[in-house]
């Protein structure tokens, strides 16, 4: 699971990682550079999505900071191997308890709170939707620091970011990046306060 606040890079990471994607159900808006069914379906009926979570088809149901539902249904997870999707924090313990073989929680910052705000600035949101975007990134950010569990990774250098990917999920641990990362991700919480 890869977590972290938006416009830190957890899409082109997931993107290049080479791993199963697992796309949720959203309702929020698709932005240019996505594809419906690819990056996540992308839902405006909003009475059949009601049904769908009232009839138990998703595993997982999270409401993002912008009022924007995610979801995953059980049939959008490989059958076997590793699946890698982007979450926001409050839903990490929900998803250790869900049964998986494994999960590895792995937390995205990106070089500086000046990069961060610029990668941001990228994306079509509102001041209001930033406000709330930053809400929810203290939020992540607070649990991520908190949780022994959690592993982090600096999105400096976008090739080293997927190297430190690939080495967690062999089990290989980057002390020095992840110190690093660990470090950013407090700049980045001292900022938001």
């Amino acid at each position: 699971m890869l977590i972290g606040p938006s416009g830190v890079g957890k899409s082109t990471l997931i993107e290049r990682s080479g791993f199963s994607y697992v796309p949720s159900d959203t309702t929020r808006d698709i932005r240019p550079d996505e594809q419906e069914g690819v990056d996540m379906y992308f839902r405006k009926d909003y009475d059949q999505v009601a049904s769908d979570i009232k009839n138990g088809r998703f595993v997982q149901i999270a409401l993002f900071a912008t009022g924007d539902l995610y979801a995953t249904k059980s049939t959008s997870y490989p059958d076997s191997g590793v699946g890698i999707m982007p979450v926001i924090a409050d839903v990490i313990p929900t998803f250790r308890s869900l049964g998986f073989k494994d999960t590895i929680s792995a937390f995205i910052t990106p070089p500086t709170y000046k990069e961060w705000m610029r990668r941001l600035k990228t994306h079509p949101i509102t001041d209001e939707q930033l406000a709330k975007r930053l809400v929810e990134a203290q939020r992540s950010l607070k649990f991520a620091l908190s949780d022994s569990e959690t592993h982090f990774i600096l999105n400096d250098d976008i090739d080293l970011a997927e190297s430190q990917i690939h080495q967690l999920m062999e089990g290989k641990v980057d002390d020095e990046r992840e110190e690093l990362a660990k470090k950013t991700a407090q700049e980045l919480l001292d900022s938001i306060n």
